[in-house]
């Protein structure tokens, strides 16, 4: 991106032209440094929770070529790539061809506890919440656009994560599941809240927003808490590499 006045018709034009006076790379460093601060005073990482890597890897972490291919043909090719630049619909126009070469990737990254830097770094889109933008803290999310075989590879990691820890969800939880979404949560609340009223109850509720929750997690308590749901080594060895 370069520097330039903004044209009128173009995304962010007033926030440009009100803290940049339309510059829009000086708009672009604002938005990069305060994304990339919003984490700053979480400490790194420290990987020493897992056990060195195996020489074999136990059967259930084996991803099959059929699964590999399978996946790729089921890829959504209306979304932007990430930064390795791959189109979207060669991957999945030509997953029988590609399904040998990434299973190879995908064994040799949950063997060797290795994830590819391309799959850990994103093109990040600043989405405005409103249509006029005034505040780069409060008005502007951010898209991660990731390389889509990291993800197709993180979907096999949900999986054996999900089938691990499943037991442990409570009936109420609906993040972060298929087939479940913001609708399930709400009709649940909704339900408790007519069931206490039928029941001549009071209906007492807190609702709490934690500011950047998602993008402020501290990866040693997340650690820490995937260890403590006695995930197996396979599986944390490769998040930890991931994170």
């Amino acid at each position: 991106m370069t520097s330039q006045t903004v044209n009128n018709s173009q995304p962010l034009t007033g926030l440009a032209n009100q803290l940049h006076d339309g510059d829009v790379q000086a708009l672009a460093d604002s938005i990069n440094r305060f994304f990339q601060g919003v984490a700053a005073d979480l400490s790194p990482l420290d990987d020493n929770s897992t056990s060195p890597s195996p020489e074999v890897i136990p059967d259930e972490f084996i991803i099959s070529l059929k699964d590999i291919e399978c996946r790729l043909s089921q890829i959504n090719i209306h979304k932007a790539p990430g930064p390795d630049r791959l189109p979207n619909w060669l991957l999945r126009d030509f997953s029988s061809c590609f399904a040998g070469p990434v299973g190879a990737i995908y064994s040799g990254s949950v063997r060797e506890r290795f994830v590819p830097s391309w799959w850990k770094e994103a093109n990040v889109m600043p989405v405005p919440k409103v249509q006029s933008p005034k505040a780069i803290k409060s008005d502007l999310h951010p898209i991660s656009l990731t390389a889509t075989l990291g993800k197709v590879l993180e979907s096999f990691v949900r999986s054996w994560i999900l089938d691990q820890v499943g037991n442990n969800l409570v009936n109420w939880q609906y993040a972060g599941l298929r087939q479940c979404s913001t609708t399930h949560a709400l009709v649940d609340m909704l339900h408790h809240w007519h069931a206490a009223i039928d029941k001549s109850q009071s209906v007492h509720s807190v609702f709490i927003d934690f500011a950047k929750a998602f993008n402020h997690i501290d990866h040693n308590i997340l650690v820490d808490k995937l260890v403590a749901l006695s995930l197996p080594d396979v599986i944390m060895r490769w998040i930890c590499a991931f994170l």
